[in-house]
């Protein structure tokens, strides 16, 4: 699913409570507009918002990482920092901002600061990237 190809296309509001098989989530620019995970992870929390239903964040960063792996059935091979499975791992900055800082400060606990992570970040947050364990960026 990338709520960014959907929203862009004008192609409906994913029923994500309603379907029928694992969702996982990505981008897709070829349709969307932004390759940014956090701002997909926001993109799919609005389009749930609009059909009534709340997307957690624990359920988008889920379907964004583990998720996805299982949905592809290679859960034993990526999607998580086990011994022995490949890992592409990038590292996120909280809060870049004033916007994000002041809601940051306010956070409550950590899945607040992951929620407004996901709904405010975008590529300034993105300390470091590591592709199959090399630092990339």
């Amino acid at each position: 699913h990338c709520p960014s190809s959907n929203l862009f296309l004008g192609s409906g509001l994913f029923d994500w409570p309603g379907a029928p098989f694992a969702v996982s989530l990505a981008s897709d620019v070829g349709g969307g507009t932004t390759l940014s995970l956090p701002r997909n992870l926001g993109d799919a929390y609005k389009v749930q918002a609009l059909r009534g239903a709340r997307l957690t964040a624990w359920t988008a960063l889920h379907a964004a990482t583990r998720g996805a792996a299982e949905a592809l059935r290679l859960g034993d091979e990526i999607g998580g920092l086990s011994v022995g499975q490949t890992a592409d791992l990038c590292v996120w900055h909280w809060a870049q901002g004033p916007v994000a800082a002041a809601r940051d400060a306010v956070a409550r606990d950590l899945h607040e600061r992951v929620f407004a992570w996901m709904t405010l970040a975008d590529e300034r947050n993105l300390a470091a990237c590591y592709v199959a364990g090399q630092r990339r960026v």
